[in-house]
């Protein structure tokens, strides 16, 4: 009796594991539906994945090619691949039959690709408890709201040189770490450095390894390079970079390290994991608005904004010319929308290529927009009273210039809810 006890004990135990599991898969799926009934995932870092295969696939269709440079934004000197090559090239191929809903599906793709490939590499976590908490991960929750495709391809790409290199296919290894490292060189291609060094310690073949690695770094090199050039590096700053690298990489390794912290879980007791999932997914609710992406979570509700597009669409906006869009809270569309009309943005779409700041004085912000060669500045009331800087005022004192030799600025229209500027010089 009390072995029969035991027995049922043991698969009410698995049952309440693959119902967990299941659970958590479900909350996925839904979330997943959610976020490809939007044309447009407007969420923090999708925006850049939407102009940047807008672009590729507008100079496939009309010229045939794959650009080089992408004309309309950083005031003309970015590069239509600082990264996500594979990525975002694929996706242009497919928007002039699905439009920007293409970028959306790939979002969407990346991760499925991402928890197939971990689970192809690490067959050892097809178990419920560890399936659970390789989906539970709040880092890969936070990646997919967050809108980071990028990162979504270049994280399964390294598990799937992990997963041909346990089934010793050097070529497709060899092939995947060049694919993980050409999608995303800053934030992915580092980890990938972790997991070869890591794994080169019980790595019975260490000279296949170090030349295979080698390989994949030495090809790789281009894309480097296109990091290196790409104007968002030189607009954010030294200081800036280095913060955010160590911040991000910090972070997201986390996507790589939950599966063999699953792995070892998966040897204790489960009512130790069965707590841990719990746990886990406790955080998402905690850690992922904690950390300022509550903004993310609402896009699962959002729309587009189009609260810019009668600008755009009037005589008033100039095709051509280089704009500033200053603009809280609406995920960059307008950004967005301002180069669909053939405006040319003078930043990336990253905040720190966008500067968000205050000015010493009116020299030193004239100076910027200089630099820039902005012609025109739009800014929203959104933004001051979001980020509260003094740029609005700035140019506020530009326009009641005393009619000196320093740059001035002119008023071009005043909506509700912005206004534009232009930057003249006075006679």
């Amino acid at each position: 009796m009390r072995t029969m006890a035991r027995s049922h004990g043991d698969l009410l135990s698995r049952q309440f594991q693959w119902t967990l599991c299941g659970a958590v898969a479900a909350g996925w799926a839904a979330l997943l539906v959610v976020i490809l009934a939007h044309p447009i995932f407007v969420t923090n870092d999708s925006l850049s994945n939407y102009a940047h295969v807008w672009h590729v696939s507008e100079s496939i269709s009309n010229g045939g090619f794959v650009p080089y440079h992408f004309p309309q934004l950083a005031s003309g000197d970015a590069l239509a691949y600082p990264y996500a090559f594979i990525p975002w090239t694929t996706a242009a191929l497919l928007r002039p039959i699905l439009g920007d809903w293409a970028t959306t599906l790939w979002l969407v793709v990346g991760l499925l690709l991402v928890v197939g490939a971990t689970l192809w590499a690490l067959p050892e976590l097809r178990r419920p408890l560890s399936l659970a908490l390789v989906l539970a991960n709040p880092v890969l929750v936070e990646a997919v709201i967050l809108g980071q495709l990028p990162f979504l391809w270049a994280g399964a790409f390294l598990f799937g040189a992990l997963g041909a290199w346990r089934r010793k296919n050097w070529v497709l290894a060899t092939a995947m770490a060049t694919a993980c490292n050409t999608t995303h060189v800053a934030v992915v291609a580092p980890l990938l450095a972790v997991v070869v060094a890591a794994w080169f310690f019980r790595e019975p073949d260490k000279r296949r390894l170090v030349v295979c690695y080698g390989v994949s770094v030495v090809l790789s090199l281009p894309a480097v390079a296109m990091v290196v050039l790409s104007p968002a590096l030189q607009q954010s700053g030294t200081g800036v970079v280095i913060t955010n690298f160590f911040g991000t990489v910090g972070w997201r390794a986390l996507v790589v390290a939950a599966p063999f912290g699953a792995l070892w879980l998966a040897k204790r007791s489960p009512s130790v994991g069965v707590l841990t999932v719990l746990v886990v997914l406790a955080l998402n609710a905690v850690l992922v608005p904690v950390r300022g992406n509550d903004f993310a979570w609402g896009a699962l509700t959002r729309s587009t904004d189009d609260e810019m597009v009668p600008f755009l669409e009037s005589s008033q906006f100039a095709p051509g010319r280089i704009y500033r869009v200053l603009r809280a809270s609406d995920g960059k569309v307008s950004m967005y929308q301002t180069i669909q009309h053939g405006g040319v943005l003078d930043s990336e779409f990253f905040p720190e290529s966008i500067r968000r700041q205050n000015w010493e004085n009116r020299s030193d912000y004239v100076a910027f927009l200089a630099s820039r060669r902005v012609d025109f500045v739009v800014i929203f009331r959104s933004y001051d009273y979001r980020y509260k800087t003094n740029e609005h005022e700035l140019l506020e004192r530009m326009v009641a210039s005393d009619g000196d030799d320093h740059p001035a600025a002119t008023v071009v229209t005043r909506y509700p809810d912005f206004d534009v500027y232009q930057m003249t010089r006075k006679p």
